[in-house]
């Protein structure tokens, strides 16, 4: 159980209703006995992904992953066991117990990591004694530069690196290894010397949704031939694609300007400046393009989100790919635009909140962004450039969903290009068809994965794990299985079973080691199928027969080996009887 006591995983999974979890990532429909939607771990167009709302768990058709509500935060928001679970705790309200490890080397990595932040926050620590230190004056003159408050500086934590070899020294009196400190990406080392990651740097640290320290960012306070900002390398506790700064404020702040959603910007001086103007509800990508994972992360907070890229071109790009990560999870995005030349600080500073905020309520949706987009790719004076213009702008408007707003747009393009709307409307309508799918069926189970005893094991464990009336005659204890996983299985059924206790089929996601997850998907898919058009009871007693006749030809395998191997007269005799016997019973199985 992942060093934590199963009644506790079991009010933990009580009070986390996988439905209400799954729908906050994914846009589910109830058909049947099941909720469908896209799958958010491949791309696809039809909804395959399956939630079993009785069961507790879920099952993709198109990729065949399964698992219950633990495994799938731990999948989508890129979590190990534990800090899922401290996640779903989070959520319910539901206070953790102390967690005890029966796994020596689960133990020993659990115990590295907390060494890591350990000395993380010492070095945030370090870092803000030094700014605030007489030798700090060079970093305190910048955030005054920067016009930020001593408030600011103080909620935001930043500090100060002097120089590249203090640091080292202080953590290792601090008594950190240089294995920990190359792993926690606070050091990095050359030719055998160790030396502080930003060294000379303002430090801004990078603290996860779980309030850690996981990583820093430097500014340089200077011009100079190298990049003027700099993350902490990725490590075993920071990866860029699966954070966002300011994150662990998000949670905590109330926006004060009225403004509803998470405004994304690119940088931490950005952020900073824009929660000092009152625009609390801020985060940045730290410099790198959106991430599924990261967009993922934000619907957690809002459904709306506004992309605050700098103006310039690579800004823009960025903007684009931002937009169509955060719409394909689902959000409502918008675009705000800031005046040529300008990024989000110098908007707060030389126009103020109110000009933000202004700039802020004039955002655009995804299509008008794209279009305008478009407009600046081509020459519409020229009759080549207004015919390339119109295509790619009918591809556009044909994404959006509304009737109403396609219309709007096309007015927009008639206005740029003169084509009258009668005849745009004809041309999105011819695109529309041309490119129209023919609805696909539900999707089914396929279980042409194994041989016949294989495929004849998984469906008597799915009988009686989904407590099949058919399979109530028969007794799974006398059932012999050939797999490790079936065997183990059968063997926690039986557990439960002994104990007075039902075996819930999404406990078996926390039982079973991960090896065997796979096979348990299948048996998922089984019950999650909607397309059963066979008769169930029938395929149970021919399979509970093809196990039969597997273990009495297993049986007989062995014993002609036996009877090769055997000189005695009398033995091979009394082995030929066991033999024949063996062939009797077989027969009378069919």
């Amino acid at each position: 159980m992942r060093g934590f006591d199963s009644r506790f995983l079991e009010e933990l999974k009580s009070k986390n209703d996988i439905v209400d979890v799954v729908s906050r990532y994914v846009r589910l429909e109830q058909r049947g006995t099941n909720f469908w939607g896209k799958c958010p771990f491949h791309h696809e167009k039809t909804a395959s992904f399956s939630v079993n709302s009785q069961g507790q768990f879920y099952y993709c058709f198109g990729c065949h992953k399964s698992g219950d509500v633990i495994s799938f935060v731990m999948e989508i928001e890129s979590l190990d066991f534990n800090d899922a679970v401290r996640l779903l705790a989070e959520k319910a309200k539901i206070p953790l117990p102390e967690v005890k490890y029966d796994d020596e080397k689960i133990k020993e990595q659990k115990k590295f990591k907390q060494r890591l932040y350990d000395l993380m926050k010492d070095t945030a620590k370090f870092y803000v004694d030094n700014l605030r230190g007489e030798n700090g004056y060079k970093h305190v003159e910048y955030i005054l530069k920067r016009k930020l408050s001593s408030q600011t500086v103080t909620a935001f934590g930043l500090g100060a690196s002097l120089d590249f070899k203090t640091l080292p020294e202080y953590l290792k009196k601090k008594g950190y290894t240089y294995e920990e400190m190359l792993a926690s990406g606070a050091v990095e080392a050359k030719d055998g010397r160790y030396f502080d990651a930003m060294g000379g740097r303002l430090i801004v640290p990078i603290i996860d949704r779980f309030n850690q320290v996981i990583a820093f960012g430097g500014r340089l306070l200077e011009k100079a031939d190298f990049a003027k900002y700099k993350n902490t390398k990725e490590t075993v506790i920071f990866s860029k694609s699966n954070n966002l700064y300011n994150l662990n404020n998000l949670k905590k702040l109330k926006n004060s300007t009225g403004i509803n959603g998470v405004i994304i910007v690119e940088g931490y001086m950005d952020t900073i400046s824009l929660a000092q103007a009152g625009f609390l509800n801020v985060v940045a990508s730290m410099g790198t393009a959106l991430t599924k994972d990261q967009a993922r992360i934000l619907k957690r907070y809002s459904e709306k989100v506004f992309i605050c890229y700098d103006s310039d071109s690579a800004g823009q790009n960025a903007t684009m790919r931002g937009l169509e990560i955060l719409k394909d999870e689902g959000l409502d995005v918008k675009v705000v635009s800031m005046p040529e030349g300008m990024d989000p600080d110098d908007v707060v500073k030389n126009l103020g909140a109110e000009g933000y905020r202004n700039c802020i309520l004039e955002a655009k949706p995804l299509v008008d962004f794209k279009l305008d987009a478009l407009k600046r790719k081509f020459d519409l004076k020229s009759a080549d450039g207004k015919r390339k213009f119109i295509t790619g702008a009918m591809a556009i408007i044909k994404e959006s969903p509304s009737p109403a707003e396609q219309e709007d747009l096309l007015k927009t393009v008639r206005d740029l290009t003169g084509i009258t709307f009668e005849t745009l409307k004809r041309e999105l309508y011819s695109v529309e068809q041309k490119e129209s799918i023919v609805n696909e069926p539900a999707p089914e189970f396929n279980d042409d994965t194994g041989d016949k005893t294989t495929l004849a094991a998984r469906f008597v464990l799915y009988s009686y794990l989904f407590g099949k009336a058919y399979a109530s005659e028969t007794d799974i204890s006398e059932i012999e299985f050939l797999l490790p996983v079936h065997k183990a299985i059968k063997r926690v059924f039986l557990e439960k079973r002994n104990a007075g206790e039902t075996l819930r089929f999404n406990d078996l996601y926390e039982i079973l080691p991960a090896e065997h997850l796979g096979e348990l998907s299948k048996i998922a898919g089984m019950e999650t199928d909607e397309n059963k058009q066979y008769d169930q009871a029938v395929y149970f007693n021919d399979s509970l027969v093809a196990l039969k006749s597997d273990a009495i030809k297993r049986e007989i395998d062995a014993l002609n080996q036996m009877f090769s191997a055997e000189t005695d007269t009398a033995k091979r005799r009394e082995i030929a009887t066991r033999i024949t016997k063996l062939l009797a019973e077989k027969k009378t199985l069919y």
